[in-house]
């Protein structure tokens, strides 16, 4: 899900010990650290994380340590955790289990909600009209949305008119200081758009920034991960290509990378569909509420495929902009987790995190060579905990 609460998250300081296997280990999340902001597209909340459990492990194979985290995990949490490693090699192995059912899971093909992992494939279209030069980094979003009735007041306080401030680039990297569309209270807000059937425009989720939220700061001067900046780069691509951001996206990145079972939940049924938790209980959210900021459905494998596209630049003309994408316009969200153009930076880790009414999901992209992408079916289970675990054990080939 996708509003101001997922801007503060509670980061659990691993004990690096934990994720040395040779022998065995007992470690618990022990400290927090606040932090600005989060990377996920939702509503995780510092007092809902889940703490990392204790892990005794004695294994040989990281196959064999996954299984082992992830099931702790998914008991600890009372929800299901599908993941899926793939090597430097291309070896690829699967680690599940159900901690509802007290099973492991031994199909991962089943689609799901990856919320603001979304992003990562709206700003890719985005840099894409920028290679295109379509469009500039440094373009004022009134110059190059013509669309000044929504844009009127966006950006207003009493004292100034920031607008003509924000760039493209501000609204890539969450520094734009656009007020955000969700409420502030998660439970407030899943019993007022938690009906899965609820339809909404882009205009109307503008609209709602502007009523229910001020502008946060002064464009550029700050980080503030916030989905209204997604909202209007979708209105972009749609401005710059005649088609709809679900049709651009599909054809320019779907296509491009063979995702098959990837979908746009606004646009089409989708069988087989997962169903996601919030606190235990069935929720899903409404797919234009999550728009151009989160609203993807896809697979383990797909997710797999992207990330690995996504890290090898196949999106791109030229080396020119996924170097840009790899080192420039990164800003500090806390914890030593950085944000750029649309893409995480975990510890050296490449991706991004996702969050909606149902669920919690994350893909990574590793120097190594390593990815890997998990679903969590319950949103109120943090994926901060499982993202941080992997980054440190697949480090090592």
């Amino acid at each position: 899900m996708f509003h101001r609460n997922a801007l503060t998250l509670s980061i659990a300081l691993l004990g690096l010990t934990m994720l040395s296997f040779t022998d065995w280990h007992e470690s618990a999340i022990s400290e927090s650290e606040t932090v600005s902001a989060n990377p996920n597209s939702g509503i995780l909340d510092p007092s809902r994380a889940t703490p990392v459990p204790s892990f005794n492990i004695v294994r040989d194979s990281t196959k064999e340590k996954l299984d082992v985290i992830v099931k702790a995990l998914a008991e600890k949490g009372q929800c299901r955790i599908t993941l899926k490693v793939t090597s430097p090699t291309g070896e690829a192995f699967y680690a599940g289990y159900d901690g509802r059912a007290g099973q492991a899971i031994t199909v991962f093909s089943q689609p799901f909600d990856i919320g603001s992992c979304s992003k990562m494939f709206t700003a890719t279209s985005i840099l894409q009209l920028v290679e295109q030069e379509k469009l500039n980094l440094d373009d004022r979003l009134p110059d190059i949305l013509d669309r000044p009735e929504l844009l009127d007041g966006l950006m207003a306080t009493d004292s100034a008119d920031y607008l003509g401030e924000v760039r493209l680039k501000n609204l890539l990297n969450h520094t734009s200081g656009l007020p955000e569309y969700f409420l502030d209270n998660d439970e407030t807000e899943i019993g007022i758009h938690g009906d899965s059937t609820l339809r909404f425009t882009p205009d109307q989720l503008v609209g709602m920034a502007k009523r229910l939220h001020e502008p946060q700061f002064k464009p550029g001067t700050q980080f503030k991960y916030t989905n209204t900046n997604y909202v209007l780069l979708g209105l972009l691509i749609e401005q710059y290509t005649s088609l709809t951001y679900q049709e651009y996206i599909g054809q320019n990145i779907f296509q491009k990378a063979g995702l098959a079972e990837t979908y746009f939940p606004s646009m089409e049924f989708i069988p087989g569909r997962a169903s996601g938790h919030w606190q235990g209980k069935p929720s899903q959210m409404p797919a234009t509420l999550a728009g151009a900021a989160g609203e993807i459905v896809s697979t383990l494998d797909d997710m797999d495929l992207f990330i690995r596209s996504w890290s090898r630049g196949d999106f791109y003309q030229s080396d020119a902009m996924m170097e840009q994408v790899w080192g420039d316009h990164y800003n500090p969200m806390g914890g030593g987790i950085m944000y750029g153009l649309g893409v995480v930076n975990l510890f050296g880790t490449l991706g991004h995190a996702g969050q909606t009414f149902g669920f919690q999901s994350y893909m990574g992209f590793l120097p190594n060579g390593t990815s890997f992408a998990f679903g969590i079916d319950d949103a109120n289970e943090s994926a901060w905990n499982l993202a941080m675990i992997l980054a440190e054990l697949l480090k090592t080939p």
